[in-house]
């Protein structure tokens, strides 16, 4: 039968290795029918660009744009459902969306927007900024390693930080708005992990604390020793 944390482990990685797998489908099947989808990306503050809310995290440039978003989104859309379980489904659905509604806001008239690092900048700045706050020892480190592989999330919303003038820096600045408010909206939120496992402890300490162990009947046959002596 397999353990709880082994089965949480499993369901956790459904979901990521499953949109990950739908995001080179796409490209793969755009490469193999020579048929660009990039016109079907976000354009801001325009009726018509407002399908790219849904399509702008499953279009990607190139393989190696596409390469750059899948690890992130693993590791990332993995920490969700390892450390908010319950409702984890829900927040990708409001992340993807409101990531993208923020982007049509804010990003440049006359551009068009493709990519999954809109969707990426939320999840992490969503565990960073969780991390920090609920400060229970596994969400904190997780948060420290998203800091240490994804340190860009914080430059990568800034203009003049930026390689190229391609790279959507509004996509990523619509993405981590988004991921820091929810990341406070849902500050209570849940049970931490730290106090689950304090409630553990407790229970097994409460069933049969070693401090509360009857030992009289050893003390009685001690006892019954000393006499017979």
């Amino acid at each position: 039968m397999m353990n709880k944390e082994k089965r949480d482990f499993i369901n956790a990685l459904i979901l990521p290795l499953g949109f990950v797998f739908l995001l080179w489908a796409i490209k793969i099947l755009e490469n193999i029918s020579g048929i660009s989808l990039s016109d079907y990306g976000l354009e801001p503050r325009t009726i018509e660009g407002l399908r790219g809310i849904i399509t702008m995290p499953l279009l990607h440039a190139s393989f190696s744009h596409l390469a750059s978003n899948t690890l992130a989104c693993l590791i990332l859309l993995f920490g969700l459902y390892i450390f908010y379980k319950e409702f984890a489904t829900t927040l990708f659905i409001i992340f993807y969306l409101i990531s993208g509604i923020a982007a049509w806001i804010i990003g440049t008239s006359g551009s068009i927007h493709i990519g999954a690092s809109g969707l990426v900048y939320c999840l992490a700045w969503f565990h960073i900024i969780s991390g920090l706050i609920k400060r229970d020892k596994p969400r904190l480190a997780f948060s420290l390693i998203v800091i240490f592989l994804y340190g860009g999330v914080v430059w990568g919303i800034f203009p003049m930080f930026q390689s190229s003038p391609k790279i959507s820096w509004q996509g990523h600045l619509g993405g981590a708005i988004t991921g820091f408010v929810f990341a406070i909206y849902y500050r209570n939120r849940g049970l931490s992990i730290a106090n689950e496992n304090e409630e553990l402890e407790e229970e097994i300490s409460d069933d049969d604390p070693y401090w509360q162990i009857d030992n009289s009947q050893e003390e009685e046959e001690e006892e019954e020793e000393e006499n017979k002596e």
